[in-house]
């Protein structure tokens, strides 16, 4: 009887470790398509817009034209040859260079925040959105519900408003052969990051401009899912003690399931104020796939007394980032943690050293050497404030619900997959595949992912392993038009990854 119930425990005890997880797949485990959506920061792009005469340093102008198609904005010829003269003397391919000539005014050089994001319209094609952009960038202190501190006109003494830049969309799109999307409320760039797949997270002060311009909160959250896609819209408080606010200057969302960011010196006036934002507004969310999100701190440090370093206010360009250093000690950690963060992109740290910069904005910067900074990056105005995206209107766009970290070793690891491409060409089913390995082996297994039930979704499992096994692995996509993409973007030198664990 004994030996029996042995071999019976025995063969329970192999049946569960051979166990498959149930393909009980609900439409939750993908993002749902169908409605418009605007491009995440780290989705493929043709490029990066600036403006010339620059307030980015030539370091940065230097690298972007080496690593893709630089668009430098202009106001007239004059400045456009100015602007071609230093990128000459600089080595630069003037093959990657194409120049947009607009009119320039005080907002024009923060393309950041007036300049369009990208939306995919559902079967409408890729369009710039074109949002109402008249209050350039308002003051307010943490309150919510505060007053807005607008800019006053040098020449009238009266509140600024925005004109040539809120008018600069349709010229932009013209030279651009794109096609515009208006909407009718105020969606500042630096104060809105996306996910791509219908998440966005800003400040509150956004809430106020758009009450300030007549549009509700209610009207907001209304229309930006109706027009933009954004069925998941968070809304933090304010994180400055008096500034615009921009969340950019925060947090950057890393991708659909994760968050890097700020973190003051414990002995910073706004310390308690990043950590109540983060213990009890960003942990309390659930990501698009239903997880809380994997929060990650980047440590800020001084610039000028309290002013901080502003490391999440980076650039992330298709297999790169960029980061904006200030010359001060943090700085070193800033670019480990990213490169922590990101595995397998290029983490470049741009310095911005004022004195060593012979082309640039006149006058721009004499209040920050006023001062005692000689660092042109600010603590709310860096180095992801002053560049835009060129998106990539023909792209293949995927989406990663990513295994937990921690997958119990009694079912097969899950990996769902949303993927659309956006040219003519369709996907060749064949060719979407998942790459798996166990850490520390070089070579990689192959899985060709399984269609479920529409075009654009997919999934695949990772066979069960033994306790404590880290599994690496990524996706791949080909079209029949001959591109490829993979995510994440730097794969195969970056993956995602996940640890098989025994649960009682």
């Amino acid at each position: 009887m004994r030996v029996i119930i042995t071999l019976i425990a025995i063969i329970f005890l192999v049946s569960c470790k051979n166990k498959k997880a149930d393909i009980n797949i609900e439409p939750h485990n993908f993002y749902q398509l169908g409605k418009n959506r605007v491009a995440a920061e780290w989705e493929p792009a043709k490029g990066v817009m600036f403006t010339c005469p620059p307030i980015i340093p030539k370091e940065l102008i230097v690298e972007l034209a080496n690593d893709t198609h630089i668009y430098p904005i202009v106001d007239g010829e004059e400045a456009k040859a100015e602007a071609k003269e230093w990128f000459l003397k600089w080595g630069i391919d003037i093959n990657r260079v194409t120049f947009i000539n607009l009119k320039g005014d005080y907002d024009i050089p923060y393309v950041r925040d007036w300049g369009p994001a990208g939306v995919f319209v559902n079967d409408d094609g890729f369009k710039l959105v074109d949002a109402v952009f008249i209050n350039s960038d308002p003051f307010s202190d943490r309150a919510c519900n505060d007053s807005l501190e607008l800019h006053k006109s040098d020449e009238t003494g009266l509140d600024y408003h925005s004109l040539i830049a809120d008018s600069s969309i349709t010229p932009l799109a013209n030279q651009l052969d794109m096609d515009i999307f208006k909407v009718p409320f105020t969606s500042t760039g630096g104060n809105v990051l996306t996910d791509g797949i219908g998440t966005a997270f800003s400040t509150c002060i956004l809430l106020t401009e758009n009450r300030f311009n007549g549009v509700s909160n209610e009207q907001f959250y209304s229309l930006n899912d109706s027009l933009l896609g954004y069925n998941n819209y968070h809304v933090t408080s304010n994180f400055e003690s008096d500034g615009i606010q921009h969340i950019d200057c925060l947090l950057k969302i890393i991708d659909e399931e994760t968050l890097l960011v700020g973190q003051p010196p414990t002995d910073h006036e706004l310390f308690n104020i990043y950590e109540d934002i983060v213990e009890n507004e960003l942990s309390t969310l659930k990501n698009p796939y239903g997880r809380p999100y994997n929060i990650q701190r980047i440590q800020l440090g001084r610039i000028v007394e309290e002013y901080l370093t502003a490391y999440t206010n980076s650039l992330i360009l298709n297999k790169n980032v960029y980061v904006p250093l200030f010359g001060v000690k943090t700085d070193s950690m800033a670019i480990e943690i990213w490169k922590t963060i990101m595995p397998g992109y290029t983490i470049k740290g741009i310095p911005f050293v004022i004195d060593n910069q012979e082309y640039l904005v006149k006058n721009h910067f004499d209040e920050y050497k006023e001062i005692g900074a000689n660092s042109g990056w600010a603590p709310d105005d860096a180095l992801h404030c002053r560049t835009r995206a060129v998106w990539d209107e023909d792209m293949i766009f995927i989406s990663v619900n990513k295994v937990p970290a921690e997958q119990s070793d009694e079912y097969e690891a899950q990996i769902y997959v949303t993927v659309k491409e956006y040219s003519d060409q369709a996907l060749n089913e064949l060719d979407i595949v998942t790459y798996w390995r166990i850490k520390g082996t070089d070579s990689w297994n192959t899985k060709i992912m399984t269609n479920y039930r529409t075009q654009h979704h997919w999934f695949t499992n990772v066979p069960v392993h033994e306790n404590n096994t880290v599994i690496e692995y990524y996706i791949e996509v080909n079209s029949k038009s001959g591109d490829s993409k993979t995510r994440p973007m730097s794969a195969p030198n970056g993956f995602y990854e996940f640890k098989y664990v025994s649960q009682q």
